[in-house]
C-alpha cells in the first residue's frame, strides 16, 4: 500500500474502523475454553478475520505502529535531527518476510521495519531488526519504528538517530486520540 499526504488519514481511519469491528469471542465459564478460543478460534471480523484474536492482536499492533509512524513522517518528516526527503512510503501490513516499509526520492532510498514489543523483549527485537536491515540492499536510511512504551526514554532513541540508522518511537495511545 502506498501512503502519502493525500491518503494517510483516510487509510489510518479505515484501519481503526476495521479494528473496532472485531467481534470478541464470548467469555466462557471454563477459563481453558476461553483461552483456547483466544488462541485458536478464527475471528471472522476485523482486518485479519481468518486468524485468532491472539494472532490478530500481534499483527494489529504492529500495523498500527507502522501507520502512525508513517503518519508522523508524512506530517513532519524529521527523525531526531534528520530531515527525510520522502513524500510517499510503500508499506506492507501484516506480512512476514520482506520489509515493512520502503521509500524512494530521486536517488535516496529508505528501508524500514516496525514492531510492537513488550519492554522485556525490546533489546532482542531491536538487535535482530538491525541485523535484518543491514542485510538489505543499499539504502541511505534504515528506519526502525517501534512502540514508545517499550523503552524507558523514547527521546534517547530519537537523539541517537543519524544516517544510516534512524529510530522512531511511536506512542500509539497519544496518536490514536486524533482518529477516534
Amino acid at each position: 500500500m502506498k501512503l502519502n499526504q493525500t491518503n494517510i488519514e483516510r487509510k489510518l481511519t479505515d484501519y481503526l474502523i476495521s479494528v473496532n469491528s472485531i467481534e470478541l469471542p464470548a467469555s466462557q465459564n471454563d477459563i481453558l475454553i476461553s483461552i483456547d478460543s483466544l488462541k485458536r478460534k478464527r475471528l471472522g471480523s476485523g482486518p485479519y478475520p481468518d486468524v485468532s484474536l491472539f494472532e490478530a492482536s500481534n499483527r494489529i499492533f504492529s500495523d498500527i505502529v507502522i501507520l502512525f509512524g508513517v503518519y508522523r513522517l508524512l506530517t513532519n518528516p524529521v527523525v531526531g535531527n534528520v530531515r527525510l526527503p520522502f513524500t510517499e512510503y510503500e508499506v506492507a501490513l501484516g506480512v512476514k518476510g520482506g520489509n515493512d516499509l520502503r521509500a524512494i526520492s530521486g536517488n535516496r532510498r529508505l528501508v524500514g521495519e516496525a514492531f510492537n514489543v513488550a519492554p522485556s523483549f525490546f533489546q532482542a527485537k531491536k538487535s535482530s531488526t538491525i541485523k535484518k536491515l543491514q542485510l538489505c540492499e543499499k539504502a541511505d536510511y534504515r528506519l526502525i519504528i517501534f512502540n514508545a512504551d517499550a523503552v524507558i526514554s523514547p527521546d534517547d532513541y530519537l537523539e541517537r538517530s543519524e544516517p544510516p540508522m534512524l529510530y522512531l518511537p511511536v506512542d500509539i495511545w497519544v496518536d490514536r486520540r486524533r482518529f477516534v
